[in-house]
């Protein structure tokens, strides 16, 4: 195929072999060679001993439970805050679908049985964690 053909059939023209690199003419550097790389920096890794404690899950009922406050370590017993989730307004829904009246329909709000647990530290405040019912 000649470079006409080649045109015509919207390819690419041939590429041209390059020499490799050439070295810098005689006085680039002068009368002293090129300057030695310096070493590159070195890093230092330091490494300190795994700490012994374990961070075990809190396991926390609907209820209030004792446990030691990982915030501040103290020996505690839960406060507890009950919340409403996406289970306490089903139910609702469904309670006021089947009398046919909204009157049914506040009572998974009075349960705690339908509602998130939230507990808290008393002494810190901090919060520990959450139940929710099955």
């Amino acid at each position: 195929m000649d470079a006409t053909m080649e045109n015509k059939m919207g390819l690419p023209p041939p590429y041209e072999q390059l020499p490799p690199n050439p070295a810098p003419p005689p006085g680039y550097f002068g009368n002293n060679p090129p300057p030695p790389r310096p070493d590159p920096p070195r890093t230092v890794v330091v490494t300190s001993a795994p700490e012994t404690t374990t961070n075990r899950p809190v396991k926390l009922g609907p209820g209030r439970t004792g446990i030691s406050c990982p915030s501040c370590n103290k020996s505690i017993v839960t406060r507890v805050h009950y919340v409403p989730n996406n289970r306490t307004h089903i139910v609702s829904a469904a309670l006021c679908v089947i009398t046919g009246c909204c009157c049914g329909c506040f009572v998974p709000y009075c349960m705690k049985s339908c509602k998130t647990a939230n507990h808290y530290c008393p002494a810190c405040k901090a919060f520990i964690g959450s139940y929710t019912p099955s």
